[in-house]
């Protein structure tokens, strides 16, 4: 009974962590990224974030009642839309999207000033965007029905609903992506092309901005670079993400800008490593680092699995940024990375609970061992 390890079941919880209280920890590290995009961009973020996390909502509830086939008032508090997991995906979709998409043809828009007076393009003078509505329940539903609950809902689907759902609308409906990278009224911010469709010029003022956030993006959520590292501390001391991760993909995402500007463009000294800066703070790379690849149920199991899983990840990115024809490759990246999560979990295995690592004694030499006489040599000694 010496040798006897007993270890804690993993059927026995600790401390007060559920998923409902883990995704509010999200929603409130979500908070100052929402906040600020509403600053930017105006109120057209909230517009879509609230149509977002509400189809989210309705689909999941929609959904787990007609799977059961029940509509009662016990059904409706019984379904899983309550752990506040769909109202995640509802929010970073948002964050994930541009502040309007006009679709041409569809005439859903209500304009607000004269676009020949002031000189405005249409996108800029929207007062309700009644395509981008649309497309955000068509992600919403992309995102919640085909990727989440057909899957078996929250912990069983193979990929990140948003990420998902932000590529299947930029496929379809990539013509009202690139159509709106402009930002609001509210603080003097660029109107131009992001930084990374740009000519990709870097000086002192063009890091400040993009820290900041006074800056073009193509989506509204990766704006502001300290509002983004508020939601990564935060996260990382109530131990919602392992702070690790976040920081091995922008690690390797710089060394890989370092190699390929290097390489492919031929930039050295203060260029390059301002391209550097300029990666890391550009497009989604900070955002889907902290929100998309420390997602539980599309992350591997083991640590050493998600460095590798955050390694591929900064590794697409990257390849796609240098020598694709698309300026922007994360949301790419994470998909494809979640395709390979279970062949890194069979592979990379995690020990079991009581492992103890066996400790390797080491045997005496042979000539170093002193026999002791027997019976009969020392009788014959004496004979």
């Amino acid at each position: 009974m010496k040798n006897l390890k007993v270890s804690v079941s993993p059927h026995i919880r600790q401390g007060s962590k559920t998923t409902r209280s883990i995704m509010l920890d999200v929603l409130i590290a979500l908070m100052p990224s929402l906040v600020m995009a509403i600053i930017y961009f105006g109120y057209h973020v909230l517009i879509n974030a609230v149509v977002c996390m509400g189809s989210c909502f309705a689909f999941e509830l929609l959904y787990t009642l007609i799977l059961k086939k029940d509509f009662s008032r016990k059904a409706v508090r019984e379904s899983s839309c309550w752990d506040c997991s769909c109202l995640v995906t509802g929010l970073i979709l948002a964050l994930n999207l541009p502040r309007v998409m006009r679709v041409d043809g569809w005439d859903l828009n209500v304009y607000g000033k004269s676009l020949l007076n002031s000189g405005l393009r249409a996108e800029d003078s929207i007062v309700f965007g009644g395509d981008t509505v649309i497309l955000c329940v068509i992600g919403s539903l992309i995102a919640i029905v085909l990727v989440k609950m057909l899957f078996g809902g929250i912990g069983k689907n193979f990929a990140n609903p948003a990420a998902t759902a932000r590529i299947f609308l930029l496929l379809a409906f990539g013509f009202a992506f690139t159509n709106t990278t402009g930002l609001g009224d509210t603080l003097p911010a660029s109107t131009g092309a992001t930084w990374l469709s740009g000519a990709k010029a870097t000086d002192g003022n063009t890091l400040i901005n993009m820290f900041i956030g006074n800056r073009g993006a193509a989506a509204v959520g990766e704006t502001c670079i300290i509002a983004l590292l508020i939601g990564y501390v935060y996260l990382s001391i109530r131990k919602v993400i392992d702070f690790r991760i976040p920081l091995i993909i922008m690690g390797s995402a710089a060394v890989m800008a370092l190699l390929f500007d290097g390489a492919v463009n031929g930039l050295t000294g203060a260029k390059l490593f301002g391209n550097m800066a300029a990666h890391l703070m550009s497009g989604g790379l900070l955002f889907g680092a902290i929100f998309m690849a420390t997602d539980y149920s599309t992350s591997p199991n083991t640590f050493w699995g998600s460095a590798l899983f955050a390694f591929g990840i900064a590794l697409f990115t990257m390849l796609i940024r240098a020598f694709g024809s698309y300026p922007e490759g994360m949301s790419f990246a994470i998909l494809v990375m979640n395709i390979t999560v279970p062949l890194i979990d069979k592979y990379i295995v995690p020990r079991p609970f009581g492992y103890e690592k066996k400790v390797k004694v080491k045997k005496p030499k042979s000539e170093n061992v002193v026999q002791p006489l027997g019976e009969s040599e020392k009788g014959g000694a004496k004979a």
